[in-house]
């Protein structure tokens, strides 16, 4: 707990600073948006998690929430991608590690024309969705 609160420190300096340089902080880059969608609502976010910045940047809350993130999405079309390690597995039959770099169905068109991901953004989302459900499985009580 205590490297997120770092990170929400680090952020927070970032912005006083940039408010004592007089300059405004840097506004988070449009998302992109699928066809017909360009009325859709930005997310409504009330967590603070660094974490859920590469999810914003790459607009993926113009279709799905994170909740763990505190962020929810206007139009809610996919699922929670705080569910995705296992829901991925349970959908698609492979592994979160397999599947995004080779998605199918929407995904597949959503990955190769309106959201770009470099190995690196790829690999980091891959282990934050790992570390949720990772973080998931420890705060739910033992079921044996």
């Amino acid at each position: 707990m205590i490297p997120r609160v770092s990170l929400a420190l680090g952020a927070l300096g970032a912005l006083a600073l940039f408010a004592a340089c007089g300059k405004s902080a840097p506004k988070a880059p449009a998302m992109p948006t699928l066809p017909g969608m360009a009325a859709v609502a930005p997310p409504t976010i009330t967590g603070n998690d660094p974490r859920a910045a590469l999810f914003l940047q790459k607009g993926c809350p113009n279709c799905h929430s994170i909740t763990a993130f505190g962020v929810k999405s206007s139009s809610e079309v996919g699922p929670d991608l705080s569910l995705a390690y296992a829901d991925v597995q349970q959908r698609f039959g492979v592994k979160l590690e397999e599947f995004l770099p080779n998605p199918t169905g929407t995904m597949q068109m959503v990955l190769s024309q309106l959201i770009t991901l470099t190995p690196v953004e790829r690999d980091s989302i891959i282990h934050i969705l790992t570390q949720l459900h990772e973080d998931q499985e420890h705060t739910q009580p033992d079921n044996h």
